[in-house]
């Protein structure tokens, strides 16, 4: 029986057995790996797991925002052709966990949005998920400013949109420069954000790209943070909406105690144009 997808059901629980003997594999063996490209067709299948476990390799994928971030094989083997799903006429289908030994979650297809291949190291895939699994359009303010993006060198360009995306080399300098959550010192990464300052459609390529103009924060704080409901002051000491009802506050765990751990000179002007024109005092 070849491999299909017309009786699965995007947002439910498969096992690896289940699908195998839905294949017709004579076990889940056959299906073990993280990518799966069945003989004869034009299907890829990504099996990602978030934690996994101590004793193989430790790949940074996880979903964020509606996009899986995901590091291709240590080989290589199907990176190109990955690279190449569309033209040829590829489908990638995600089956993704939270962690090791339990069930996968169908996604459905998936579709390459971004991509940096690596010889050294496993190469970064940005893929987009069905709408379904969308919580905004993050590409949406890329494709607003492409102007401002085309006349850039490749390189450059790549990196100031990688910069809204959440990857690259702006949420690498802003790991470097904090290590953990700007406020709460969480450290891990998968589900941290890198956010700017200075909103990223209101910043200058150079802002964009700016390590001072980005905090390291988990997920609450950051959409706090983003919808100017909360800012900081020049000593990190947290300033809260009107807005934010005390209620709210207090259930997503925001209280007048928090602060940035430290405030580096140069977060500063970015700190005031927060203040000045994002926060909803």
């Amino acid at each position: 029986m070849p491999v299909h997808f017309e009786t699965l059901e995007i947002g439910q629980t498969y096992e690896r057995p289940y699908l195998a003997d839905l294949w017709g594999y004579g076990g889940f063996q056959a299906i073990s790996r993280g990518v799966v490209t069945p003989a004869g067709t034009n299907i890829i299948i990504l099996f990602v797991t978030k934690v996994k476990q101590d004793a193989l390799t430790q790949y940074q994928d996880y979903i964020e925002d509606g996009y899986l971030f995901w590091e291709g094989e240590e080989g290589h083997g199907s990176d190109r052709r990955i690279v190449a799903a569309s033209d040829n006429g590829d489908q990638v289908h995600l089956f993704y966990r939270e962690i090791h030994h339990s069930p996968f979650v169908y996604h459905g297809q998936i579709l390459l949005v971004d991509h940096e291949l690596h010889v050294d190291r496993p190469s970064e895939f940005v893929f987009e998920l069905p709408r379904q699994d969308h919580h905004g359009d993050v590409f949406e303010d890329v494709r607003l400013h492409a102007p401002e993006l085309a006349n850039l060198a490749e390189t450059e360009r790549e990196a100031i949109i990688k910069s809204r995306v959440g990857q690259g080399r702006f949420r690498s300098l802003v790991i470097r420069a904090w290590g953990a959550c700007s406020v709460t010192g969480a450290r891990e990464l998968a589900i941290l954000k890198a956010s700017h300052i200075k909103p990223w459609g209101k910043a200058s390529n150079v802002e964009r790209l700016d390590p001072a103009n980005g905090f390291l924060l988990i997920p609450n704080l950051d959409t706090l943070f983003d919808q100017g409901l909360i800012t900081f002051q020049d000593d990190g000491s947290v300033t809260l909406s009107s807005g934010l009802l005390g209620e709210d506050a207090a259930a997503l765990g925001v209280h007048a105690g928090l602060r940035l751990r430290t405030v580096f000179e140069g977060n500063l002007p970015y700190l005031r144009y927060h203040r000045e024109h994002v926060f909803q005092g």
